[in-house]
């Protein structure tokens, strides 16, 4: 009979710790508030997100407005460095609340990745050999099987060229830069290179770039696409607060303002 009671006692608790729901993760908003930093990750590209090669301190357009935002609000950011092709499972298992580097979207990454509402947008193109034997008369062109095209591994470029270009050959590479991209061009390994236009026009405005590549089709943006920062799923609170934030600095200029600077200023593919 006691044994009885006690089981059933014991059943009881077990209903009941099962239908308490487990301690919410703080919101990275809290945290921030808390600990007074914005632990984000970031990888590299021009002009949003690079490294001076000087010093080695970030620069970039996402970089001036991520730290406006947090001179702002009196914190500090603690940037993580990771690669494209690991830049969502870095943010996935927290190594950073956010990733406020360039994140083009695509529908493959917002299964993992909430999109803060995007400030720009931008489209790719190609860098080719201007020696090159074979051309091609448009993007479509370059979608055959004896065709071989370079992008960074994880990156937007990446999963667009899979759907763009499905009969070519894409040689993925795990590389920090499209510097090491356009360098399997200049080598020729591949047909071209496949990269934000963006860094197409910083790197071609450096002269021994220009001397022996181009731009495969000039005064293109190729498949535009929304551009912005990113978080993890689960968080509104934080995913609202740089929401307001995004739509704040695309209202008042400020993004196109940062945009027009780094176009005009110093060229991070220059060496010297």
């Amino acid at each position: 009979m006691r044994r009885g009671v006690a089981a059933a006692i014991l059943t009881a608790f077990a209903v009941v710790e099962l239908a308490i729901p487990a301690a919410a993760e703080e919101s990275a908003l809290q945290k921030m508030k808390n600990t007074g930093v914005i632990k984000a990750c970031i990888a590299q590209t021009n002009p949003e997100s690079f490294k001076d090669a000087k010093t080695g301190e970030w620069k970039g357009v996402n970089v001036d407005l991520l730290d406006g935002l947090a001179d702002w609000v009196k914190v500090k950011v603690d940037w993580v460095e990771v690669t494209w092709a690991t830049a969502v499972l870095s943010l996935t298992r927290s190594d950073c609340d956010m990733f406020g580097g360039s994140l083009q979207f695509n529908a493959p990454r917002a299964l993992d990745v909430s999109y803060i509402v995007p400030f720009w947008k931008k489209g790719s193109n190609f860098v080719v050999r201007k020696d090159a034997t074979r051309k091609f008369a448009s993007p479509e062109a370059l979608d055959d099987a004896g065709v071989t095209i370079a992008v960074v591994a994880g990156s937007a470029d990446y999963e667009l060229a899979k759907a763009k270009f499905p009969k070519a050959n894409l040689k993925a590479l795990n590389v920090n830069s499209s510097i090491q991209v356009m360098d399997s061009v200049r080598r020729g390994d591949v047909d071209g290179a496949f990269v934000s236009t963006a860094a197409v026009y910083a790197w071609l405005r450096v002269p021994e770039n220009a001397a022996w590549a181009e731009e495969a089709f000039p005064e293109q943006e190729l498949f535009p696409a929304p551009v912005g920062w990113a978080v993890r799923y689960g968080d509104p609170d934080w995913k609202s607060f740089l929401d307001s934030y995004s739509r704040w600095t695309a209202a008042n200029g400020k993004v196109k303002a940062l945009y027009d600077k780094y176009y005009a200023g110093a060229n991070p593919y220059k060496s010297n």
